[in-house]
């Protein structure tokens, strides 16, 4: 990022370069030359800014996801990519330096096995010393199957519209006019010639206007290049988790760049308007921290849970891929900070579904990075991982009954009785027992079971069990997927 776009806020910064010789036109330091670090260090954690704008476009005040919060830099990405070796050194600084939350708006372009993947590896090490590490779902979308970060020690964040949009006219020399999505930033001061390649005589006038801000109506969808689930390694394991905003966002931008990177371009800025997950993924992690300063001893699983089980359903109409796009909602910072009940999970748990997913000895070490083996003592099975949603594969057109075991702590009033309320869809069944939870005091914890019965003919049936004590409404998505 841009040191001189936030002073103070910065406490350290580093760069890693552990391959070849650092070349034009990358620099030897970790100030951002692309622009890319310094939007997303800023949409998570930048100050508030009155007047920020690009050319005039999304003029207003300007903050991060919690202002008040410092940050640490590590730049791991070059023109030539990020390599493993300067990801996970990256990692073991940032956890080494006693970070809160990790953000990391970095994936591959194909997904890969836990012990093979190392944003995987190192999220695992920072979930062992108490940081969460939200990641960016990927761009690779709409085709199913194309997150290439969903480790369930993670947060794995997909992208949605905000309710601004930009459009453009085009107004052509027979002065019909067609209207477009885009950002452009200046106007035409005349009527340039615009050809069809098979009529070159043809030199009717491509005058572009100005884009305008127009209300988006239909807000928040998830766009059609975040990635999309199923998990392709775990498919009883939904993903993405949840979705966050990442169209069209304004945010800082690196002066030791120009607004689209390339040299012809003479325009310098600080602040710039971008798409992707790269985007949203820092709207979560400032609502991780966000809800950890409020609740500073709550472990990584105790934070997920709170944004996953707090965050807004979203329309299937305007959602299409349903919880494939959105995961558990559209997040929302504030009812995360007290959810009333979390689904907590530590390294004992995560370890036992790796072990129970087949791993061996050999690859379980390359994720835990110690001497942790797989015995029967430590061997579960998917449906027992504590986590915030519920998911089940099925063959298509079979019957499958599936038993989940989970465990709430009570976060929300010392005295409170929880009852479960269950929608789903014709195909599904889900029966909770018991179907009521009572809690007298704050952390006391509280079993259940989830049965699902499901026959799915499509690609997926899906429901949601919500616990409500009249408070507090917990709820997780309940989704049967043909295999």
């Amino acid at each position: 990022m841009d040191v001189n776009l936030f002073g103070s806020k910065i406490i350290g910064a580093k760069y890693y370069h552990s391959e070849g010789n650092i070349t034009s036109p990358d620099i030897p330091s970790p100030r951002d030359t692309e622009g890319h670090g310094s939007h997303t260090a800023s949409t998570a954690a930048g100050g508030s800014v009155s007047g920020a704008n690009l050319y005039g476009l999304a003029a207003g005040t300007a903050r991060g996801g919690v202002p008040s919060a410092r940050l640490a830099v590590y730049k791991i990405c070059w023109s030539d990519g990020c390599s493993d070796a300067d990801i996970l050194a990256a990692f073991d600084d940032a956890i080494a330096d006693g970070v809160d939350i990790i953000s990391l708006s970095v994936g591959g372009s194909f997904p890969s096995d836990y012990f093979d993947d190392p944003i995987a590896i190192g999220a695992f090490h920072a979930m062992k010393n108490g940081i969460l590490t939200s990641n960016s779902a990927g761009n690779s979308g709409p085709d199913p199957e194309s997150i290439t970060n969903f480790s369930p020690w993670s947060l794995s964040v997909a992208a949605s519209t905000i309710d601004r949009k930009f459009r453009t006219r085009v107004q052509l020399g027979n002065n019909k006019t067609y209207e477009g999505i885009t950002v452009n930033t200046f106007a035409l001061e005349d009527s340039y010639p615009l050809v069809y390649g098979g009529n070159v005589p043809n030199t009717a006038g491509a005058t572009i206007f100005k884009s305008v801000e127009v209300n988006e109506t239909l807000a928040p969808f998830v766009v059609s290049f975040s990635s999309r689930g199923p998990n392709p390694i775990t498919r009883d394991i939904l993903k993405p988790d949840l979705t966050a905003p990442g169209v069209d966002i304004l945010a800082a931008w690196s002066e030791g760049t120009t607004m689209t990177g390339y040299s012809e371009d003479p325009r310098v800025v600080p602040y710039n308007i971008i798409s992707g997950t790269s985007m949203s993924c820092p709207h979560a992690s400032g609502a991780a921290a966000y809800v950890k300063s409020f609740n500073p001893t709550w472990s990584p699983a105790a934070i997920k849970s709170a944004l996953m089980t707090t965050a807004a359903p979203m329309s299937v109409k305007t959602n299409t891929d349903a919880e494939f796009a959105y995961g558990s909602g559209h997040i929302n910072p504030l009812k995360a900070k007290s959810p009333g009940l979390v689904y907590d999970i530590d390294e004992s748990d995560y370890v036992k579904f790796l072990c129970g997913q087949g791993y061996s000895s050999k690859n379980l070490q390359l994720i835990t990075g110690d001497n942790t083996t797989c015995t029967a003592a430590n061997n579960a099975t998917v449906y027992d991982l504590n986590y915030p949603s519920f998911a089940v594969s099925v063959t298509s057109g079979r019957y499958v009954i599936a038993v989940f075991h989970r465990t709430v702590t009570n976060v929300g009033s010392p005295s409170s009785t929880y009852k479960a309320v269950v929608t789903v869809p014709s195909g599904l069944s889900v029966q909770v027992e018991p179907s009521t939870l009572s809690f007298k005091y704050l952390g006391e914890r509280q079993n259940f079971a989830v049965t699902v019965t499901a026959s799915v003919k499509d690609v997926m049936l899906s429901g949601s069990l919500v616990w409500d004590d009249g408070v507090h409404q917990v709820r997780s998505p309940v989704v049967a997927q043909a295999a």
